[in-house]
């Protein structure tokens, strides 16, 4: 596993790669990423998040812990792992802004599920620099706000561009509870055949198009995924297809948030 962490590192590096994005909570990342950079010798920008399950951790101390195990001084942001946690204590951020001032972080951020969630900050005015929240060619919910946000000076990094895999299934095996999709799936395979375009590179470059996104965050498994996105990110798309792309948005919160998916 480390030794494929070091070569996916180097790979991102040469291929002009600048920022990693991980969490405490995602289980060995942190640690596997430090070993990387300490061996590798490598410099990106990291983004880490701060997540307090069972009892309240101040902020500075969970920093430090995940500075120790990604071997760094400093990560370029840290953000809040989810609303609730602002929700519950907006004061918070203050502990943030404080991190900033000495240096230890770059830009405070706070991931994100629903758009009202985004008003909300605005409407606070709190002090937050990038928003990360899930954005597809399916789930368009949070494009009404993205002027808003860029308005307000705010970065956006958008995640799930690939729906956990749903695109890529064949639209005849879908489960039962996707069924209602089953023919916008084909419709994107269709395209990708269409354009001669890998269908992840439609969909990778969909997201990019968005003058109001700032950055995407794709899920790296392998050394084979990272080298797949590579060559999807060197991809163009025309100004057609992404017309057409504009007609899949899907509303239903059932399909476009897997964390209502059912249970396999």
């Amino acid at each position: 596993m480390q030794q494929e962490a070091n070569a996916i590192l180097e790979l991102a590096g040469s291929a002009g790669i600048t920022t990693l994005d991980t969490a405490a909570a995602y289980g060995d990342s942190e640690k596997t990423i430090g070993n990387a950079l300490h061996e590798n010798g490598q410099d990106f920008e990291i983004i880490t998040k701060y997540l307090s399950l069972d009892s309240y951790m101040p902020v500075a101390e969970a920093l430090e812990e995940s500075l120790k195990r990604l071997q760094v001084t400093t990560v370029s942001t840290y953000m809040l792992h989810n609303y609730s946690i602002y929700k519950k204590k907006p004061e918070i951020l203050l502990e943030f802004e404080q991190l900033k001032k000495e240096g230890k972080i770059g830009k405070i951020g706070i991931s994100l599920y629903h758009p009202s969630e985004a008003i909300e900050i605005i409407d606070n005015k709190a002090k937050v620099d990038i928003i990360q929240f899930p954005y597809s060619v399916f789930d368009r919910r949070f494009e009404s706000v993205l002027p808003l946000l860029r308005q307000n000076g705010i970065m956006t990094h958008v995640r799930s561009v690939y729906l956990q895999g749903l695109y890529f299934m064949p639209p005849e095996k879908l489960p039962g509870a996707f069924s209602s999709i089953a023919p916008k799936i084909k419709k994107l395979h269709q395209l990708s055949r269409q354009y001669q375009l890998p269908l992840g590179a439609l969909l990778l470059w969909f997201v990019l198009s968005n003058p109001n996104v700032s950055q995407a965050v794709i899920g790296v498994e392998s050394l084979k995924t990272l080298q797949e996105n590579i060559d999807f990110s060197k991809k163009e798309l025309s100004h057609q297809a992404y017309r057409e792309l504009q007609n899949f948005r899907v509303d239903d919160e059932k399909i476009i948030l897997p964390y209502n998916w059912p249970a396999k």
